[in-house]
């Protein structure tokens, strides 16, 4: 079972240290050491689980929001725990990043650009009435049309992100163990590597970076295609040439 505490193992392992190494430590600058190297290791890890996340892994989020406008901020929103039932709650979504369907009530909301909006109504961003279509007005912003004017109940479907490790019992089920340990274990080892390049046993070793990137694009191209269609959450690959020179 890859726990966070065999993931931080795992790390060090990559990185040929001892259990009390003292590889990712931070000082203060006076001598005194402020972040262990396990809380470090945490970061990083923690890192490679919220971008999988945003670039090959969809974990299905729920959330809600009521309010009397059609302007919604999904960092605004209600995540609904109970919508992907899991062991734990540290698998369930914490946070959502990528609306794919709105309600209001049991009415679906019709999914539109606003280029389309302003062909049709030159006045659609002061419209008011019951929301019949929705679009994106940015990265984390929804917009209905018309706009609402009393307290609408809106119910959002999307991707979302999990939250992050705390404790070394904890344990994020949403790939295989041993992706986990390919892929966030290296990613942190490789940040290791990359933070203390003054050390050459550690900066020839920034291939880590590369098994990392090869589980997300494995993940990436297991995703059922409709996920990875233009429009999709996962619409571009999360390696692109340009990344891989």
């Amino acid at each position: 079972m890859a726990t966070l505490t065999v993931l931080i193992a795992e790390t060090k392992r990559l990185l040929n240290e001892a259990t009390d190494t003292s590889v990712g430590e931070v000082g203060t600058g006076s001598g005194g050491v402020t972040t262990q190297s396990d809380a470090t290791i945490t970061d990083y890890i923690n890192e490679a689980v919220n971008e999988c996340c945003r670039t090959c892994i969809y974990v299905p989020a729920k959330a809600t929001i009521t309010q009397a406008n059609g302007i919604i901020n999904l960092a605004e929103v209600t995540l609904d725990g109970a919508y992907v039932p899991t062991a734990t709650g540290i698998n369930d979504a914490s946070k959502m990043w990528f609306p794919m369907s709105v309600f209001v009530g049991a009415t679906a909301l019709v999914h539109c650009a606003e280029p389309n909006l302003r062909a049709f109504n030159l006045s659609f961003e002061t419209s008011t009435g019951t929301a019949t279509h929705w679009y994106r007005a940015g990265q984390y912003i929804i917009k209905t049309y018309p706009m609402p004017t009393t307290s609408t109940v809106f119910t959002i479907y999307g991707a979302g992100t999990v939250a992050n490790y705390v404790n070394g019992s904890d344990n994020i089920t949403i790939i295989p163990d041993d992706l986990q340990l390919k892929c966030w274990a290296a990613y942190a080892a490789y940040k290791l590597a990359l933070k203390n390049t003054d050390d050459p046993s550690l900066a020839q070793r920034a291939f880590w970076g590369n098994w990392y990137n090869e589980v997300r694009m494995r993940l990436w191209g297991s995703l059922d295609s409709m996920l990875r269609m233009p429009g999709a959450p996962f619409a571009v690959p999360p390696v692109t040439a340009s990344q891989t020179g």
